[in-house]
């Protein structure tokens, strides 16, 4: 984590310390103005309607400077301006025919910058020169000097770049994070805010805004003492304290994916919503170490660090108006300011509070009603849509075999043959006929739908009561037999299911078949239910992992019905199959093909399962902890147990 804070958003933060009589230092927030956002906003003003050229002066018929596709661009640390251009200057002669002099080129201006006393970010010319079509020197160039330092000079020179507002809005949101008690030490250091020396490069210019504070204040602060692990009840404060992070990431995630609109910042975006999860959930077991004692701290800065280059490789693309690559920008640089600020000069109290997040997110989505922080446990029809989930899993239109009595020791009787029987009316509603039992999960699969390599003869009938009997059944040494027969069916008969809702290649489809159960059995030992004080509950663990997939319900908030997931097994199933088989497709397919082994398809989805989409390949590293070693090598003596035709035991929660 020390290492991920020290190269926190990439950027080159300075903390300069000036000895002076006042024992004052100097913290610069760096301020970086993308060249793709200048170029734009130069375009717009230079060239208001698209594709026509701009006239800057016109008298007449033959007198007359049209520039179009004016450019921005900086080399070597030093700003240019171009444009192509188009001049002419002539009379009639004698009103018979007319004398006209014309240069068809462009112009090249190298650049300097400074803000003014307005916050306008402006251009100062250097030296400049005209130059024809091919690049070479015009013939004739004195009458197109001349218009060109006319009206091209001064346009280039009026025109600025307007800071006031990021200025403004990373002053507020810097002032929104400070305690009452704070307040004054900040706002005095706020009032001596200047701008340094400008610095550019081929990805944009930094305005550094330079802050004045006391010497005492840039001290970092002694960390807390280390305290015992966390009750839960403490666990449960911590987890409502972290709320508004989420809830701010998951408005700032729909926002800018409804911007972007290309699947590709779409798998980002997700990738990020769920890894921040995971990295909750890491911090609410104690597996992630807290600095300081201020995990709300610590984790929005990991979201920042993973937020912050998408929000940057946007601006510019997916048709983005320059009014909100504008946004963008300010919100890039007043998370970074606030972060910087923080970091350098600890002493000033500044500390992420609920306004300053809900400040953050209006800045990229100001005119949204949605309270940025909103949070509840409903499902979002919004984020569903957004991610392309499958609709909501709705009871399975399954048949589930009815159990078998065991097969005793003495031969079962031969039966009485029976006289053949009319067909129903409606055999889509019947029960099928019952089949002979299997002593494996591998043999349950093949002979409940034998040949179904894409999963496209699934029967129609159902019989729910079979299935709703898991509801609330806590097995005993009475009934154990009995719940294994039914949980294997139903959990072949859902991983089915899946398999033909999404397509998936007939090479993955046995390695998925048995990766479903194997699952199960790892994250509850296939039961969904446990008896705590002489009482039926929902089996939980401390991270929020509900029923007998384990679904988080952090995690996957907004994703799924709480309270079904609580009280369905078969919905449960269903949730963690569309959970696995998102990772199965999007990550554990493309790892199985770089080493060219379909089997570490089950691995790697497992992994992502656990521990997000980051952990995917976390079963190939040398460096992964043994705790986590430890559940991956599980999880594969398991499945290949499985996979070789072993059966569920619930009394030693293995496969055998």
């Amino acid at each position: 984590m020390q290492r991920i804070i020290q190269s926190l958003f990439l950027l080159v933060l300075l903390f300069t310390t000036t000895p002076s009589p006042l024992g004052a230092a100097t913290v610069e927030l760096p301020l970086f103005l993308r060249t793709q956002i200048l170029q734009n906003a130069l375009a717009e003003s230079f060239t208001p309607e698209p594709g026509k050229p701009t006239v800057l002066f016109q008298q007449g018929s033959y007198n007359y400077l049209h520039i179009s596709e004016p450019q921005l661009s900086i080399r070597d640390g030093q700003p240019y301006f171009s444009c192509n251009a188009n001049a002419s200057m002539g009379f009639d002669s004698l009103g018979i025919l007319p004398s006209v002099v014309k240069w068809n080129g462009f112009v090249l201006m190298r650049l300097d910058f400074f803000v003014d006393p307005q916050w306008q970010l402006r251009y100062r010319i250097l030296d400049s020169a005209i130059y024809n079509e091919k690049g070479g020197k015009p013939v004739v160039t004195g009458f197109a000097w001349d218009l060109s330092k006319r009206f091209l000079h001064p346009r280039l020179e009026q025109y600025g770049f307007d800071l006031a507002m990021p200025q403004k809005d990373i002053s507020n949101l810097l002032r929104a994070c400070a305690s009452p008690t704070d307040s004054a030490p900040l706002e005095a250091a706020l009032n001596t805010l200047t701008v340094g020396t400008l610095r550019a490069s081929a990805d944009g210019i930094t305005v550094p805004l330079l802050l004045t504070v006391d010497n005492a204040q840039t001290k970092p602060v002694a960390p807390l003492p280390t305290e015992a692990p966390l009750g839960f009840e403490e666990l449960e404060k911590l987890q409502q304290a972290f709320e508004p992070i989420d809830a701010f990431l998951v408005f700032t995630i729909k926002g800018l994916s409804t911007d972007l609109g290309d699947s590709l910042h779409q798998e980002q975006l997700f990738d990020l919503l769920i890894t921040s999860r995971y990295q909750l959930l890491m911090i609410l077991t104690g597996q992630s170490p807290v600095e300081n004692k201020d995990p709300f701290r610590q984790l929005f800065i990991d979201v920042w660090e993973q937020l912050r280059p998408i929000v940057e490789s946007s601006s510019g693309k997916s048709g983005l108006m320059q009014k909100k690559m504008l946004r963008y920008m300010t919100f890039i640089n007043a998370g970074d300011a606030l972060l910087t600020l923080d970091r350098t000069a600890p002493g000033l109290g500044i500390h992420l509070t609920s306004d300053g997040l809900r400040r953050l997110a209006r800045m990229m989505q100001p005119d949204s009603k949605e309270d940025p922080l909103h949070f509840d446990w409903q499902i979002d029809p919004a984020l569903r849509e957004l991610f392309q989930f499958q609709p909501e899993p709705e009871p399975p239109v399954i048949e589930i075999i009815p159990p078998q009595p065991l097969p005793s020791v003495e031969p079962p009787p031969v039966p009485t043959p029976q006289p053949p029987v009319t067909p129903p009316v409606e055999p889509s509603r019947q029960p099928a006929e019952p089949q002979a039992q299997t002593s494996s999960v591998s043999a349950a699969l093949l002979n409940f739908f034998i040949g179904i390599a894409h999963a496209e003869d699934l029967p129609d009938t159902i019989k729910p009561t079979l299935y709703q009997r898991l509801n609330r059944w806590v097995p005993n040494e009475g009934d154990e037999a009995e719940y294994e027969q039914i949980m294997t069916q139903l959990l072949a008969a859902l991983a089915l299911e899946q398999i033909k809702r999404d397509n998936l290649n007939p090479r993955y489809t046995k390695i998925f078949l048995n990766l479903v159960p194997t699952v199960a059995m790892i994250e509850s030992c296939w039961q969904h239910f446990e008896l705590k004080n002489e009482k039926i509950v929902t089996r939980r663990n401390q991270a929020g992992g509900l029923g007998i997939m384990q679904i988080n319900q952090h995690v996957w908030r907004g994703f799924y019905n709480m309270d079904r997931l609580q009280g369905d097994v078969a919905y449960n199933i269903q949730a963690g199959n569309q959970i696995l088989m998102r990772y199965f497709k999007q990550h554990a397919i493309k790892v199985a093909e770089e080493n060219n082994n379909p089997d570490m398809a089950a691995r790697a989805a497992y992994a992502a399962y656990n521990g997000g989409p980051g952990a995917v390949r976390r079963f190939l590293k040398t460096d992964t902890n043994s705790r986590l070693k430890r559940i991956d090598e599980h999880l594969w003596e398991l499945y290949q147990k499985i996979s070789a035709g072993g059966s569920g035991d619930l009394t030693t929660c293995n496969i055998m």
